[in-house]
This record gives structure tokens, C-alpha cells and sequence, in this order.
């Protein structure tokens, strides 16, 4: 069995593109709460399929799925520009699927380089040899190499609430 790598280990970065950083002792703008919770699925006599979701376990094996679900609230009182929300992939396991997709306020783009860059759909270049010749091609990377996960939020009223969640596959 593993032991489930805690919560607090995961990096959670905030940015606001239209605000200086704020000093140490500044109120927050933002709060944020991340969960990692384990998806069991099982299936009935005529082949439905059921999600459990379990919370926070405290052990996990290889193949179990984990829901890494990142809450941020606007405590700020007022309307909020653009923010990025970065969750890494934890270590020991692999991206899985996305189950916040893109939506009207906000994009999601992965890294494959622990946060470096970012893209919606990251390629890597590959050469092969084709008919004698070499052709090089960009190519997908697979989902199993995304190392980070990024929502860019385009604005946050005040006291609102969002999630984004993404499921993993434990190693």
C-alpha cells in the first residue's frame, strides 16, 4: 500500500495579473481549499456503473483514481481580474482526465514541465524516417505526461466560489 501524499504537499499558486504582489501582512484576496479524494467505481447486475467518491483517504494502491479538486473563494469584497489556478500533478501517480473542462470564464492549459510553460494542447517534436527520408512532426504529448494543470479565470465576483477538479491514476 502507499501512503496517500498529504494535501499540503501540493503546490497552489495564485497570480493576478492586475495587482502588484501583496505584502506579507496584506489581507488575502482569495481563499483556497484543495482535496484529494478517492474514486471507486463500481458496477450492478445490469452493468451501471457507480462512482464513490471516499475523502481524503489514508492509503492508496496502484491503479486507485484520485479527484484533485482545488475551491477558491473571492473574500476580497470586491470584483477580481484575471487569476491563475496551478495544481500540480502529485507525484506517484499520472494525469488522468479533466473533469473542469474549459468554460465561458475561464481556459485550462497543462504543463509537461513541472510549470514552465503552459498549453491547451502540449506537442513535443519527433523525427522518423519515412519512405527513406526524415520527417519531423509535431506531435501530441500523452495526457499521462502532464505534469501541472492550469485555470486562467478571467474575473471573480466578490464571495463567489469556484471548483476545478482533475482526476489522477495512482502509479
Amino acid at each position: 500500500m502507499k501512503r496517500l501524499i498529504p494535501p499540503l504537499l501540493f503546490a497552489l499558486t495564485l497570480a493576478q495579473a492586475q495587482q502588484a504582489p501583496a505584502a506579507p501582512t496584506a489581507p488575502q484576496n482569495v481563499t483556497f481549499t484543495l482535496t484529494q479524494d478517492l474514486v471507486k467505481r463500481s458496477a450492478d447486475s445490469s452493468g451501471k456503473v457507480t462512482e464513490t467518491i471516499i475523502a481524503a483517504p489514508r492509503t492508496v494502491l496502484p491503479g486507485d483514481v484520485l479527484r484533485e479538486e482545488v475551491t477558491l473563494r473571492n473574500v476580497s469584497g470586491r470584483r477580481l481580474g484575471q487569476l491563475n489556478v496551478t495544481v500540480p500533478v502529485p507525484r506517484g501517480t499520472e494525469f488522468s482526465v479533466l473533469t473542469t473542462p474549459a468554460g465561458e470564464r475561464w481556459t485550462v492549459t497543462y504543463s509537461t514541465d513541472s510549470g514552465k510553460t503552459f498549453s491547451a494542447q502540449p506537442r513535443r517534436t519527433v523525427t522518423t524516417t519515412e519512405n527513406g527520408r526524415q520527417v519531423t512532426r509535431q506531435v501530441p504529448v500523452p495526457t499521462t505526461s502532464y505534469t501541472t494543470v492550469r485555470w486562467t479565470v478571467t474575473s471573480l465576483s466578490p464571495d463567489e466560489t469556484l471548483k476545478f477538479s482533475f482526476r489522477v491514476k495512482v502509479k
